[in-house]
């Protein structure tokens, strides 16, 4: 038996070369601007067994940081039959931002839309029912879409903003940013025309707010080079906003159900069956 000695032997590394390679990776990183992290915030190790498709930044629980949801699904149906640690249809991931330190994965409770397994692909994410949780529509190979909606029972604040563009701008505002202060956290919201894979997102720029109930200041960036800045007069409610109008209209469902809510307390009993029979 020959046995062939590796030209690049770790015994063979002098203090001084370790140093030269340390620097000169350095030298690179600074140079590309992007360091591999993934296993440092949490987000490798869980989706190894996974195949992902649709993917976005999404606060899901209103706290103020964007948290991370993967929809996934295989490409090939015959893995069902061989042992190899993964299946076709798969459970979508929720990362939870705790801070902008690292993220954690949101346990797959049994009977909650984390746990339904579903060959996934495309995935649009917005507020469907203005409640200001984003819900997410997923694209199903071979199957019916799957909707999942947020029923996260935080108690933080939020608000939503549908930009309308002016004469200079696109009428749907595209390429709009927002900035967005409260509770001495600025936030960044762009107004964008597609999404992840296949797919196109609500249009409506979101941020939560945590436990912040005053929004401190809105900066917009028009696609036309305007900069607008207003105030909200409130939160947990979705304002749309016009260029170089300001604020044009408002909507609040939250608001609708409390005063229903007001009202149905406030009824005195009998007073339906009062008013039917004089």
């Amino acid at each position: 038996m020959v046995h062939r000695e590796s030209s690049f032997s770790a015994n063979q590394t002098t203090p001084a070369a370790a140093k030269a390679g340390s620097a000169a990776r350095g030298s690179v990183r600074r140079r590309s601007g992007f360091v591999q992290v993934s296993y440092q915030t949490g987000i490798a190790q869980d989706g190894v067994p996974f195949l992902g498709w649709g993917t976005a930044f999404l606060d899901y629980d209103n706290d103020g940081w964007k948290d991370i949801m993967m929809i996934n699904g295989h490409v090939y149906p015959q893995v069902d039959n061989y042992d190899w640690g993964t299946t076709f249809a798969q459970r979508p991931l929720l990362y939870h931002n705790l801070h902008g330190k690292r993220f954690v994965l949101v346990p797959p409770v049994e009977g909650t839309g984390l746990a339904e397994t579903f060959p996934g692909r495309g995935a649009a994410f917005g507020d469907l029912f203005n409640d200001g949780r984003i819900d997410v529509v997923i694209n199903v190979l071979d199957g019916h879409p799957v909707l999942l909606r947020n029923v996260s029972n935080d108690h933080h604040h939020w608000v939503e903003l549908k930009l309308i563009g002016g004469p200079k701008s696109p009428r749907d505002a595209v390429g709009a940013t927002v900035y967005l202060t409260a509770d001495g956290m600025r936030q960044r919201g762009d107004v964008l025309s597609g999404g992840s894979y296949i797919s196109s997102n609500d249009p409506r720029v979101h941020f939560g707010l945590g436990d912040a109930t005053t929004v401190s200041s809105v900066e917009i960036h028009w696609p036309s080079g305007n900069v607008e800045k207003l105030r909200l007069p409130a939160v947990d409610r979705i304002f749309t906003i016009e260029e170089g109008k300001g604020i044009v209209g408002q909507l609040c469902v939250l608001c609708r159900a409390t005063a229903a809510e007001h009202g149905r307390a406030a009824k005195p009993h009998g007073a339906e069956r009062a008013s039917r029979n004089p």
